[in-house]
Protein backbone atom coordinates (compact mmCIF):
# COMPACT_ATOMS: atom_id res chain seq x y z
CA UNK A 1 0.00 0.00 0.00
CA UNK A 2 1.18 3.61 -0.95
CA UNK A 3 2.54 5.66 2.26
CA UNK A 4 0.28 8.19 3.05
CA UNK A 5 2.85 10.48 1.96
CA UNK A 6 2.69 9.22 -1.55
CA UNK A 7 -1.17 9.60 -2.09
CA UNK A 8 -3.02 12.97 -3.42
CA UNK A 9 -5.71 14.08 -2.14
CA UNK A 10 -7.83 13.25 -4.47
CA UNK A 11 -6.83 9.42 -3.68
CA UNK A 12 -7.04 9.30 -0.09
CA UNK A 13 -10.58 11.40 -1.06
CA UNK A 14 -11.68 8.11 -3.30
CA UNK A 15 -10.40 5.65 -0.45
CA UNK A 16 -12.34 7.38 1.96
CA UNK A 17 -15.92 7.73 -0.01
CA UNK A 18 -15.67 3.51 -1.39
CA UNK A 19 -14.87 2.47 2.05
CA UNK A 20 -17.65 4.54 3.74
CA UNK A 21 -19.70 3.35 0.91
CA UNK A 22 -18.72 -0.39 1.61
CA UNK A 23 -19.56 0.45 5.62
CA UNK A 24 -22.70 1.88 5.42
CA UNK A 25 -23.91 -0.92 3.15
CA UNK A 26 -22.41 -3.56 5.57
CA UNK A 27 -24.26 -1.89 8.78
CA UNK A 28 -27.50 -0.75 6.99
CA UNK A 29 -27.78 -4.79 6.36
CA UNK A 30 -27.83 -5.81 10.00
CA UNK A 31 -30.90 -3.58 10.32
CA UNK A 32 -32.59 -4.77 7.10
CA UNK A 33 -31.90 -8.09 7.69
CA UNK A 34 -33.25 -7.71 11.15
CA UNK A 35 -36.54 -6.68 10.18
CA UNK A 36 -37.03 -9.76 7.49
CA UNK A 37 -36.27 -12.15 10.48
CA UNK A 38 -40.28 -12.71 10.85
CA UNK A 39 -41.17 -13.40 7.21
CA UNK A 40 -37.96 -15.84 6.83
CA UNK A 41 -39.63 -17.60 9.80
CA UNK A 42 -42.80 -18.01 8.27
CA UNK A 43 -41.49 -19.24 4.99
CA UNK A 44 -38.93 -21.37 6.19
CA UNK A 45 -40.75 -22.61 9.13
CA UNK A 46 -37.80 -23.09 11.50
CA UNK A 47 -37.95 -21.96 15.03
CA UNK A 48 -36.96 -18.62 16.32
CA UNK A 49 -33.36 -19.81 17.71
CA UNK A 50 -32.97 -21.20 14.69
CA UNK A 51 -33.72 -18.27 12.31
CA UNK A 52 -31.86 -15.66 14.86
CA UNK A 53 -28.80 -16.99 13.74
CA UNK A 54 -29.21 -15.29 10.53
CA UNK A 55 -29.10 -12.35 12.52
CA UNK A 56 -26.40 -13.87 15.07
CA UNK A 57 -23.87 -15.47 12.41
CA UNK A 58 -22.35 -11.85 11.65
CA UNK A 59 -21.79 -10.71 15.48
CA UNK A 60 -20.11 -14.37 16.16
CA UNK A 61 -18.02 -14.21 12.69
CA UNK A 62 -16.37 -10.82 13.16
CA UNK A 63 -15.61 -11.26 16.69
CA UNK A 64 -14.18 -14.72 15.58
CA UNK A 65 -12.13 -14.33 12.43
CA UNK A 66 -11.20 -10.52 12.57
CA UNK A 67 -8.13 -11.43 14.66
CA UNK A 68 -6.85 -14.09 12.08
CA UNK A 69 -7.45 -11.40 8.93
CA UNK A 70 -5.70 -8.55 11.12
CA UNK A 71 -2.68 -10.62 10.96
CA UNK A 72 -3.42 -12.49 7.68
CA UNK A 73 -3.95 -8.13 6.24
CA UNK A 74 -0.29 -7.71 7.49
CA UNK A 75 1.08 -10.85 5.51
CA UNK A 76 -0.96 -10.82 2.13
CA UNK A 77 -2.07 -7.22 2.02
CA UNK A 78 -4.79 -5.36 3.43
CA UNK A 79 -5.97 -4.13 0.13
CA UNK A 80 -6.46 -7.75 -0.96
CA UNK A 81 -7.90 -9.23 1.62
CA UNK A 82 -10.44 -6.01 1.78
CA UNK A 83 -11.19 -6.33 -1.71
CA UNK A 84 -11.90 -10.34 -1.70
CA UNK A 85 -13.70 -9.44 1.85
CA UNK A 86 -16.31 -6.86 -0.43
CA UNK A 87 -16.40 -9.54 -3.14
CA UNK A 88 -17.67 -12.07 -0.78
CA UNK A 89 -20.00 -9.94 0.73
CA UNK A 90 -21.43 -9.08 -2.45
CA UNK A 91 -21.48 -12.95 -3.52
CA UNK A 92 -22.83 -14.14 -0.12
CA UNK A 93 -25.72 -11.64 -0.40
CA UNK A 94 -26.75 -12.71 -3.93
CA UNK A 95 -26.65 -16.51 -2.69
CA UNK A 96 -29.09 -15.68 0.27
CA UNK A 97 -31.28 -14.09 -2.33
CA UNK A 98 -31.62 -17.23 -4.77
CA UNK A 99 -31.85 -19.53 -1.59
CA UNK A 100 -34.20 -22.04 -1.57
CA UNK A 101 -33.99 -23.83 1.61
CA UNK A 102 -33.15 -22.61 5.52
CA UNK A 103 -29.92 -23.86 5.29
CA UNK A 104 -28.85 -22.37 1.71
CA UNK A 105 -29.76 -19.18 3.72
CA UNK A 106 -27.63 -19.82 6.73
CA UNK A 107 -24.69 -20.79 4.33
CA UNK A 108 -25.26 -17.83 2.02
CA UNK A 109 -25.42 -15.25 5.50
CA UNK A 110 -22.02 -17.26 6.49
CA UNK A 111 -20.32 -16.00 2.98
CA UNK A 112 -21.36 -12.70 3.71
CA UNK A 113 -19.93 -13.15 7.45
CA UNK A 114 -16.75 -14.07 6.36
CA UNK A 115 -16.70 -11.53 4.02
CA UNK A 116 -17.77 -8.39 6.50
CA UNK A 117 -15.17 -10.24 9.14
CA UNK A 118 -12.47 -10.01 6.68
CA UNK A 119 -13.41 -6.17 4.99
CA UNK A 120 -14.46 -3.97 8.27
CA UNK A 121 -11.07 -4.63 10.47
CA UNK A 122 -9.22 -3.78 6.74
CA UNK A 123 -11.09 -0.48 6.26
CA UNK A 124 -9.84 1.19 9.87
CA UNK A 125 -6.56 -0.10 9.21
CA UNK A 126 -6.39 0.56 5.31
CA UNK A 127 -7.62 5.03 6.86
CA UNK A 128 -4.94 4.91 9.16
CA UNK A 129 -2.72 3.85 6.51
CA UNK A 130 -3.73 6.47 4.18
CA UNK A 131 -3.74 9.29 6.41
CA UNK A 132 -1.11 11.20 7.60
CA UNK A 133 -1.93 11.68 11.82
CA UNK A 134 -2.96 15.37 11.24
CA UNK A 135 -5.98 13.92 9.05
CA UNK A 136 -6.44 10.48 10.80
CA UNK A 137 -8.74 11.75 12.93
CA UNK A 138 -11.08 13.26 10.15
CA UNK A 139 -11.15 10.25 8.12
CA UNK A 140 -11.59 7.90 11.06
CA UNK A 141 -14.89 10.49 12.05
CA UNK A 142 -16.59 9.92 8.80
CA UNK A 143 -15.62 5.89 8.60
CA UNK A 144 -17.60 6.29 12.24
CA UNK A 145 -20.41 8.61 10.87
CA UNK A 146 -21.44 5.92 7.34
CA UNK A 147 -21.80 3.37 9.89
CA UNK A 148 -24.33 5.42 12.41
CA UNK A 149 -26.41 6.14 9.01
CA UNK A 150 -26.17 2.38 7.98
CA UNK A 151 -27.46 1.77 11.40
CA UNK A 152 -30.00 4.38 11.48
CA UNK A 153 -31.33 3.40 8.00
CA UNK A 154 -31.03 -0.03 8.16
CA UNK A 155 -34.64 -1.04 9.93
CA UNK A 156 -36.70 1.54 7.58
CA UNK A 157 -34.99 0.65 3.98
CA UNK A 158 -35.53 -3.14 5.13
CA UNK A 159 -39.04 -2.29 5.73
CA UNK A 160 -39.85 -0.35 2.26
CA UNK A 161 -38.08 -3.09 0.03
CA UNK A 162 -40.13 -5.97 2.51
CA UNK A 163 -43.55 -3.83 1.57
CA UNK A 164 -41.93 -3.62 -2.37
CA UNK A 165 -41.24 -7.28 -2.58
CA UNK A 166 -40.52 -9.40 0.18
CA UNK A 167 -37.64 -10.13 2.30
CA UNK A 168 -35.37 -11.62 -0.61
CA UNK A 169 -35.38 -7.96 -2.15
CA UNK A 170 -33.19 -6.99 0.78
CA UNK A 171 -30.47 -9.27 -0.22
CA UNK A 172 -30.94 -8.31 -3.74
CA UNK A 173 -30.40 -4.91 -3.32
CA UNK A 174 -27.29 -5.61 -0.82
CA UNK A 175 -26.18 -7.70 -4.15
CA UNK A 176 -26.83 -4.98 -6.36
CA UNK A 177 -24.97 -2.33 -4.48
CA UNK A 178 -22.70 -4.43 -3.21
CA UNK A 179 -21.15 -5.28 -6.94
CA UNK A 180 -21.04 -1.32 -7.24
CA UNK A 181 -18.69 -1.06 -4.38
CA UNK A 182 -16.77 -4.06 -5.53
CA UNK A 183 -16.18 -2.61 -8.43
CA UNK A 184 -15.16 0.87 -7.16
CA UNK A 185 -13.00 -1.36 -4.94
CA UNK A 186 -11.35 -2.89 -7.53
CA UNK A 187 -10.88 0.02 -9.31
CA UNK A 188 -9.36 2.02 -6.62
CA UNK A 189 -7.38 -0.24 -4.45
CA UNK A 190 -4.70 -1.68 -7.19
CA UNK A 191 -2.32 -4.13 -6.18
CA UNK A 192 -2.32 -6.50 -3.05
CA UNK A 193 -0.74 -3.69 -0.26
CA UNK A 194 2.16 -3.45 1.66
CA UNK A 195 3.32 -7.09 2.49
CA UNK A 196 5.35 -8.92 5.40
CA UNK A 197 6.86 -12.06 5.14
CA UNK A 198 6.46 -13.94 8.72
CA UNK A 199 4.79 -17.04 10.00
CA UNK A 200 1.11 -17.19 9.93
CA UNK A 201 0.19 -18.31 13.83
CA UNK A 202 -1.95 -21.53 12.67
CA UNK A 203 -2.89 -23.34 16.03
CA UNK A 204 -3.45 -19.67 18.02
CA UNK A 205 -6.27 -18.83 15.05
CA UNK A 206 -7.76 -22.72 16.12
CA UNK A 207 -7.88 -21.98 19.22
CA UNK A 208 -9.56 -18.78 19.12
CA UNK A 209 -12.21 -19.67 16.31
CA UNK A 210 -13.25 -22.49 18.92
CA UNK A 211 -12.75 -20.21 21.54
CA UNK A 212 -14.20 -17.19 20.85
CA UNK A 213 -17.73 -18.60 19.26
CA UNK A 214 -18.35 -20.61 21.84
CA UNK A 215 -18.37 -18.26 24.58
CA UNK A 216 -20.37 -15.71 22.46
CA UNK A 217 -23.20 -18.52 21.81
CA UNK A 218 -23.14 -19.28 25.61
CA UNK A 219 -23.96 -15.78 25.86
CA UNK A 220 -26.04 -15.27 23.84
CA UNK A 221 -28.32 -18.61 24.67
CA UNK A 222 -27.64 -18.39 28.55
CA UNK A 223 -30.99 -16.03 29.08
CA UNK A 224 -32.93 -18.35 27.53
CA UNK A 225 -31.60 -22.14 28.00
CA UNK A 226 -30.71 -21.20 31.58
CA UNK A 227 -27.10 -20.33 32.77
CA UNK A 228 -27.07 -23.73 34.56
CA UNK A 229 -27.80 -25.92 31.40
CA UNK A 230 -25.87 -28.61 30.15
CA UNK A 231 -25.79 -27.34 26.74
CA UNK A 232 -24.64 -23.50 28.09
CA UNK A 233 -22.23 -25.32 30.57
CA UNK A 234 -20.61 -27.25 28.16
CA UNK A 235 -20.41 -24.34 25.67
CA UNK A 236 -18.55 -22.13 28.46
CA UNK A 237 -16.52 -24.54 29.37
CA UNK A 238 -15.45 -25.42 25.71
CA UNK A 239 -14.19 -21.69 25.64
CA UNK A 240 -12.50 -20.90 29.07
CA UNK A 241 -10.13 -24.43 27.69
CA UNK A 242 -9.73 -22.90 23.99
CA UNK A 243 -9.07 -19.27 24.87
CA UNK A 244 -6.95 -20.34 27.93
CA UNK A 245 -5.43 -21.99 25.56
CA UNK A 246 -5.41 -19.21 23.02
CA UNK A 247 -3.29 -16.74 25.61
CA UNK A 248 -0.73 -20.17 26.36
CA UNK A 249 -0.02 -20.01 22.44
CA UNK A 250 0.27 -16.11 22.01
CA UNK A 251 2.81 -16.16 24.70
CA UNK A 252 4.81 -18.44 23.46
CA UNK A 253 4.65 -18.20 19.76
CA UNK A 254 7.33 -15.76 17.55
CA UNK A 255 4.54 -14.16 15.77
CA UNK A 256 1.72 -14.48 17.36
CA UNK A 257 -1.76 -13.09 16.15
CA UNK A 258 -1.97 -11.00 19.22
CA UNK A 259 1.87 -9.45 20.58
CA UNK A 260 0.86 -8.81 24.17
CA UNK A 261 3.78 -6.37 24.37
CA UNK A 262 1.79 -3.72 22.71
CA UNK A 263 0.08 -3.64 25.83
CA UNK A 264 2.34 -2.59 27.32
CA UNK A 265 2.21 0.92 26.53
CA UNK A 266 0.14 2.31 28.95
CA UNK A 267 -1.86 4.49 26.03
CA UNK A 268 -2.64 1.50 24.13
CA UNK A 269 -4.23 -0.49 26.99
CA UNK A 270 -6.09 2.34 28.12
CA UNK A 271 -7.62 2.96 24.59
CA UNK A 272 -8.80 -0.75 24.68
CA UNK A 273 -9.91 -0.68 27.85
CA UNK A 274 -12.40 2.04 27.79
CA UNK A 275 -13.40 0.90 24.49
CA UNK A 276 -14.48 -2.81 25.96
CA UNK A 277 -16.29 -0.87 28.58
CA UNK A 278 -17.88 1.61 26.94
CA UNK A 279 -19.60 -0.76 24.44
CA UNK A 280 -20.18 -2.96 27.68
CA UNK A 281 -22.29 0.09 28.63
CA UNK A 282 -24.07 1.41 25.89
CA UNK A 283 -24.61 -2.14 23.45
CA UNK A 284 -27.95 -3.56 25.38
CA UNK A 285 -29.88 -0.65 24.45
CA UNK A 286 -30.00 -1.96 21.45
CA UNK A 287 -32.19 -5.00 23.36
CA UNK A 288 -33.63 -3.41 26.11
CA UNK A 289 -34.78 0.51 24.16
CA UNK A 290 -37.47 -1.09 21.58
CA UNK A 291 -38.59 -3.57 24.10
CA UNK A 292 -39.09 -0.73 26.77
CA UNK A 293 -40.53 2.08 24.21
CA UNK A 294 -43.51 -0.40 23.13
CA UNK A 295 -44.32 -2.47 26.57
CA UNK A 296 -43.84 -0.10 29.18
CA UNK A 297 -44.13 3.84 27.04
CA UNK A 298 -46.91 1.94 24.57
CA UNK A 299 -45.14 3.66 21.49
CA UNK A 300 -46.13 2.12 18.34
CA UNK A 301 -43.52 0.18 16.00
CA UNK A 302 -43.48 3.36 14.24
CA UNK A 303 -43.21 5.54 16.30
CA UNK A 304 -40.37 3.30 18.34
CA UNK A 305 -38.40 3.19 15.07
CA UNK A 306 -38.49 6.82 14.85
CA UNK A 307 -37.47 7.39 18.56
CA UNK A 308 -34.56 4.75 18.22
CA UNK A 309 -33.06 7.04 15.22
CA UNK A 310 -32.23 9.31 17.46
CA UNK A 311 -28.78 7.48 19.03
CA UNK A 312 -27.33 6.93 15.73
CA UNK A 313 -28.33 10.02 14.08
CA UNK A 314 -26.69 11.92 16.77
CA UNK A 315 -23.80 9.90 16.39
CA UNK A 316 -23.41 10.25 12.74
CA UNK A 317 -23.39 13.77 13.41
CA UNK A 318 -20.43 14.45 16.27
CA UNK A 319 -18.73 11.35 14.69
CA UNK A 320 -16.73 14.48 11.81
CA UNK A 321 -16.60 16.91 14.60
CA UNK A 322 -15.22 14.27 16.53
CA UNK A 323 -12.40 12.98 14.17
CA UNK A 324 -11.65 16.82 13.43
CA UNK A 325 -11.32 18.05 16.86
CA UNK A 326 -8.50 14.97 17.41
CA UNK A 327 -6.70 16.04 14.77
CA UNK A 328 -6.55 19.84 15.65
CA UNK A 329 -6.51 19.21 19.63
CA UNK A 330 -5.33 16.43 21.90
CA UNK A 331 -6.96 12.89 20.78
CA UNK A 332 -7.19 11.44 24.09
CA UNK A 333 -8.71 14.60 26.12
CA UNK A 334 -11.54 14.21 23.27
CA UNK A 335 -11.94 10.39 23.67
CA UNK A 336 -12.16 11.03 27.77
CA UNK A 337 -15.12 13.52 27.24
CA UNK A 338 -16.92 11.64 24.71
CA UNK A 339 -16.76 8.37 27.38
CA UNK A 340 -17.73 10.68 29.82
CA UNK A 341 -20.95 12.00 27.88
CA UNK A 342 -21.81 7.93 27.27
CA UNK A 343 -21.66 7.94 30.92
CA UNK A 344 -23.98 10.56 31.75
CA UNK A 345 -26.52 9.10 28.94
CA UNK A 346 -26.27 5.50 30.91
CA UNK A 347 -27.03 7.47 33.91
CA UNK A 348 -30.11 9.39 32.37
CA UNK A 349 -31.26 6.26 30.95
CA UNK A 350 -31.20 4.35 34.31
CA UNK A 351 -33.61 6.96 35.18
CA UNK A 352 -36.59 6.61 32.59
CA UNK A 353 -39.40 4.80 34.42
CA UNK A 354 -42.89 4.14 33.52
CA UNK A 355 -43.87 7.65 33.27
CA UNK A 356 -41.23 8.54 31.00
CA UNK A 357 -42.20 10.58 27.90
CA UNK A 358 -41.26 9.71 24.21
CA UNK A 359 -39.63 13.34 23.92
CA UNK A 360 -37.35 12.23 27.18
CA UNK A 361 -36.55 9.14 26.13
CA UNK A 362 -34.96 11.20 22.31
CA UNK A 363 -33.18 13.68 24.31
CA UNK A 364 -31.58 10.44 26.35
CA UNK A 365 -30.66 8.58 23.27
CA UNK A 366 -29.51 11.85 21.56
CA UNK A 367 -27.05 12.63 24.92
CA UNK A 368 -25.86 8.96 24.59
CA UNK A 369 -25.43 8.91 20.44
CA UNK A 370 -23.21 12.19 20.70
CA UNK A 371 -20.95 10.85 23.54
CA UNK A 372 -20.50 7.24 21.19
CA UNK A 373 -19.67 9.32 18.37
CA UNK A 374 -17.44 11.67 20.52
CA UNK A 375 -15.52 9.10 21.64
CA UNK A 376 -15.31 6.39 18.89
CA UNK A 377 -13.17 7.66 16.13
CA UNK A 378 -10.67 10.01 18.98
CA UNK A 379 -10.16 6.89 20.61
CA UNK A 380 -9.43 4.85 17.36
CA UNK A 381 -6.91 7.87 17.05
CA UNK A 382 -5.29 7.29 19.90
CA UNK A 383 -5.57 3.78 19.32
CA UNK A 384 -3.49 3.72 15.61
CA UNK A 385 -0.87 6.75 17.29
CA UNK A 386 0.28 4.24 20.09
CA UNK A 387 1.57 1.76 17.63
CA UNK A 388 3.58 0.73 14.23
CA UNK A 389 1.76 0.81 10.52
CA UNK A 390 3.30 -2.44 10.86
CA UNK A 391 0.70 -3.32 13.80
CA UNK A 392 -2.56 -1.30 11.70
CA UNK A 393 -4.01 -4.46 10.73
CA UNK A 394 -3.86 -6.31 13.74
CA UNK A 395 -4.98 -3.18 16.02
CA UNK A 396 -7.52 -3.08 14.05
CA UNK A 397 -9.02 -6.47 14.04
CA UNK A 398 -9.03 -5.79 17.91
CA UNK A 399 -10.40 -3.02 17.79
CA UNK A 400 -13.56 -4.51 15.84
CA UNK A 401 -13.75 -7.99 17.55
CA UNK A 402 -13.41 -6.30 21.21
CA UNK A 403 -16.11 -4.05 20.67
CA UNK A 404 -18.44 -6.67 19.42
CA UNK A 405 -17.90 -9.55 22.21
CA UNK A 406 -17.78 -6.82 24.64
CA UNK A 407 -21.12 -5.93 23.36
CA UNK A 408 -22.51 -9.56 23.61
CA UNK A 409 -21.27 -9.65 26.99
CA UNK A 410 -23.13 -6.67 27.76
CA UNK A 411 -26.37 -7.27 27.01
CA UNK A 412 -26.20 -10.89 28.61
CA UNK A 413 -24.74 -9.34 31.40
CA UNK A 414 -28.06 -6.77 31.62
CA UNK A 415 -30.87 -9.46 30.98
CA UNK A 416 -29.14 -11.26 34.36
CA UNK A 417 -29.12 -8.51 35.89
CA UNK A 418 -33.05 -7.88 34.89
CA UNK A 419 -34.36 -11.29 35.63
CA UNK A 420 -32.10 -11.75 38.91
CA UNK A 421 -34.07 -8.23 40.25
CA UNK A 422 -37.80 -9.05 38.90
CA UNK A 423 -37.60 -12.38 37.04
CA UNK A 424 -39.39 -13.18 34.12
CA UNK A 425 -41.95 -10.99 34.56
CA UNK A 426 -40.47 -8.32 33.35
CA UNK A 427 -41.36 -8.82 29.86
CA UNK A 428 -44.64 -9.02 30.87
CA UNK A 429 -45.34 -6.55 33.60
CA UNK A 430 -44.40 -3.10 32.23
CA UNK A 431 -43.88 -1.77 36.33
CA UNK A 432 -41.34 -4.74 36.46
CA UNK A 433 -39.88 -4.05 33.07
CA UNK A 434 -39.15 -0.36 34.20
CA UNK A 435 -37.95 -1.41 37.49
CA UNK A 436 -35.78 -4.07 36.13
CA UNK A 437 -33.77 -1.48 33.59
CA UNK A 438 -33.19 1.04 36.03
CA UNK A 439 -31.71 -1.41 37.94
CA UNK A 440 -29.41 -3.00 35.31
CA UNK A 441 -28.56 0.04 33.73
CA UNK A 442 -27.54 1.52 37.47
CA UNK A 443 -24.55 -1.01 37.61
CA UNK A 444 -23.86 -0.19 34.18
CA UNK A 445 -22.58 3.48 35.19
CA UNK A 446 -20.89 1.91 37.67
CA UNK A 447 -18.62 0.22 34.55
CA UNK A 448 -18.66 3.41 33.29
CA UNK A 449 -17.17 5.62 36.12
CA UNK A 450 -14.26 2.66 35.98
CA UNK A 451 -13.95 3.68 32.38
CA UNK A 452 -13.98 7.07 32.95
CA UNK A 453 -10.95 6.76 36.10
CA UNK A 454 -9.02 4.64 33.06
CA UNK A 455 -8.63 6.83 30.96
CA UNK A 456 -7.67 10.13 33.19
CA UNK A 457 -4.95 7.77 35.01
CA UNK A 458 -3.35 6.79 31.67
CA UNK A 459 -3.69 10.94 30.29
CA UNK A 460 -2.07 11.92 33.55
CA UNK A 461 0.83 9.25 33.39
CA UNK A 462 0.99 10.22 29.64
CA UNK A 463 1.52 13.97 30.94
Amino acid sequence: MAAAAELSRAEQQAILTVTCLAAFLFFNSFGSIGVALPMIQKQFGNSLSAVQWVSLMGVVTISSLSFCFGRAGSIFGQRRLYKIGVALYTAGAGLAAIAPLFAHLLLARAVMAIGLAMALPMSTAILANSFHSDRRGQALGWFASAIAVGRMTGPTIGGFLIQLGGWTWIFWMNFIVGVAVTAAVMKIFRGPGKRQREAFDIWGSLALLIGYPALLVGLTFGANLGWTSAQVLCLFITAVIALGSFVWIELRTAKPLVDVAIFKKNQLAAAMATVVLASLMYSPIALCAPIYLQNVLGSSAVATGMTLAALPLSTALASPLSGRMADRFDAATIASGGLAIIVAGIFCYANLDAGSTIAGVVAVLALLGTGIGFFTPANQKVAFTAVSPDDFGVLAAMLSSFATAAGAIGTAFTVALMEIHVGQKQWTEPAALADAQQFAFAWLVSIGLVAVVIAIKSRVARD
